[in-house]
């Protein structure tokens, strides 16, 4: 491998985590948001 691939392959595997980490902590709040508007209601 060329240190460009092995580049490409650190900067894509770090903007994959912060999307799963974005993705997992917005349904989070989304999920606790729709049970206690159900449990309100």
């Amino acid at each position: 491998m060329d240190e460009s691939e092995i580049t490409s392959f650190v900067m894509w595997s770090a903007v994959t985590g912060i999307i799963m980490i974005i993705t997992g902590l917005s349904y989070r709040v989304y999920s606790r948001k729709k049970n206690t508007g159900v449990s309100s209601s």
